[in-house]
């Protein structure tokens, strides 16, 4: 099972950590935060290792200083590995769910030898397989090429369902840009209908005014001419 690469909170039990303003990563640091990564079961990569020294330290560093400084962590343990007194396949199942081991380092004689046991028990559960097994996985094929095939055979009438909808919703939109339109034009026509009238009032009106005036001018004028008379 691959380990999970990122984390809530991290258990610092047993490690001896400086309370202390950090401004740089060294090799210390990352050796405590790769040793804490695989105490809380986290695999260890670039970006967890980052969020381990940044949880430790209170500060990640970048990611090329990391990187290298992990790539030497990473070398360091493979020597330490290739020195122990055990079997190869001893010394992967310790390491592999760790994050330490790549998978480029795993020997090619190793994969060699576990590719061709492989085929081989392959081969034999194969031959030996159970009949009604493989009859049952044939019944389930079967079942399974009906079931698409019926999809297929129902796909054209889908499709026509689908372009009648959408040709009914660009229909319905259509009418409502129309609807808009009209309304609009509605709007605009009343519009220029109340501006008339109103031209029309203020007209009356001026034309009144000048009635009036010249009402007033003739009223004054036969005024002066009844005070001459008398």
């Amino acid at each position: 099972m691959k380990l999970p690469t990122t984390f809530q909170e991290l258990d610092l039990t047993g490690f001896d950590i400086d309370k202390k303003q950090y401004n740089s990563i060294n090799r210390e640091m990352i050796d405590i935060a790769c040793a804490v990564l695989q105490k809380n079961q986290v695999g260890i990569v670039t970006r967890s290792l980052q969020s381990a020294l940044k949880y430790i330290y209170g500060i990640g560093g970048s990611a090329d200083t990391v990187c290298g400084l992990l790539r030497e962590w990473r070398s360091d343990h493979r020597v330490a590995l290739k020195g122990m007194d055990k079997n190869l396949i001893s010394v992967i199942l310790e390491v592999v769910d760790d994050g330490v081991l790549d998978e480029s380092d795993i020997p090619a004689d190793y994969l060699t030898v576990m590719k061709q046991m492989a085929i081989a028990v392959y081969k034999l559960a194969y031959q030996n397989a159970d009949t009604s097994v493989s009859g049952d996985r044939i019944k389930q094929l079967i079942t399974e090429n009906e079931v698409l095939k019926q999809q297929i055979g129902d796909f054209p009438q889908v499709q026509l369902e689908l372009n009648f909808y959408k040709s009914e919703c660009e229909r319905q939109r259509h009418e409502l840009k129309e609807a808009y339109i009209n309304i609009n034009k509605q709007q605009l026509t009343e519009s220029e209908e109340v501006r008339n009238k109103l031209d029309a009032l203020y007209q009356e009106r001026n034309n009144l005014i000048v009635t009036n005036n010249e009402l007033a001018k003739r009223l004054m004028e036969y005024t002066d001419n009844c005070s001459l008379v008398a």
